[in-house]
């Protein structure tokens, strides 16, 4: 064998072992890329579950159902307003501390 020909036979040796260890990186990260995506699938279906108990809790319905039991009926038309608030509107609202929330209601 000459020179030339064990040189190319060595290039050949380290190159296909570089492309052996490429392609057992690859099938790691391959492997690793599997189950994230099975992972996010898991939190997908769990974080689904969780806002079905959270809406259960303070979702529209149970807010609706709280007021309900609270004794408050809804008010989407004027003859319901009435019946929410019969009374004459104040004449001097209270005076509120400073920092403080206020609600504006229209009385008709």
């Amino acid at each position: 064998m000459s020179r030339l020909a064990l040189a190319a036979a060595s290039v050949f040796g380290v190159l296909l072992l570089a492309l052996a260890a490429v392609g057992a990186a690859s099938q790691i990260r391959l492997d690793r890329h599997v189950d994230l995506l099975a992972d996010k699938e898991n939190a997908l279906v769990d974080l689904a579950a969780r806002r079905s108990d959270a809406a259960a809790v303070n979702g529209p319905l149970a807010v609706t159902s709280w007021a309900r039991a609270a004794g408050m009926v809804p008010a989407p038309d004027a003859a319901d307003v009435i019946a929410v608030a019969p009374g004459l509107p104040p004449i001097d609202p209270p005076i509120l501390p400073t920092p403080a929330l206020e609600v504006r209601t229209v009385w008709r």
